[in-house]
């Protein structure tokens, strides 16, 4: 009896799944043209991955869907997809779809789901060069404080 409880409760434990977690390290990432970032999941169950990453400059980024693609190219069959962006321990929110990202920080994307079987999946994204303000911009904003400067004086004269 004792070895009939021990069969079923492996029996649930093998079918029950199992989780898996990997660590990759992307180097450094480009602005420019959208890109992609491919890595695997073998076997079944739920997933979390982390993907460690820094940028070259200062940049502005969006990441959008994460696909996933099976053998025999069976789309999208993760339940509980995830997808965030953190910055060491802090996770990111973007302003309108865009991140703001720093050169020289650890940045990574966390990945995760439930599937049912093994497969390829991609993290898409498109990093641009930050703004960077024109001179005569900034001359502009001087010229006005310094306009709002007088009148405040000639107002505390009155």
């Amino acid at each position: 009896m004792k070895f009939v409880k021990h069969l079923v409760a492996a029996a649930a434990l093998a079918s029950a799944g199992s989780a898996m977690a990997a660590t990759y390290e992307a180097g450094v990432l480009v602005s420019g043209s959208p890109q992609s970032l491919t890595y695997a999941v073998t076997g079944t169950g739920s997933f979390s991955d982390v993907i460690n990453f820094d940028i070259a400059a200062a940049s502005t980024g969006q990441v959008n869907a994460v696909t996933f693609t099976l053998f025999p190219f069976v789309q999208n069959p993760i339940t509980g997809l995830t997808l965030s962006l953190y910055d060491g321990a802090n996770l990111l929110t973007a302003v309108n779809g865009v991140y703001t990202l720093a050169a020289g920080t650890n940045y990574s994307f966390h990945v995760g789901g439930t599937t049912n079987f093994s497969g390829v999946y991609s993290v898409n994204y498109q990093l641009a060069a930050a703004p960077v303000p024109e001179p005569e911009s900034i001359a502009l904003t001087l010229a006005g404080l310094g306009v709002v400067g007088l009148v405040a004086a000639r107002r505390r004269r009155v």
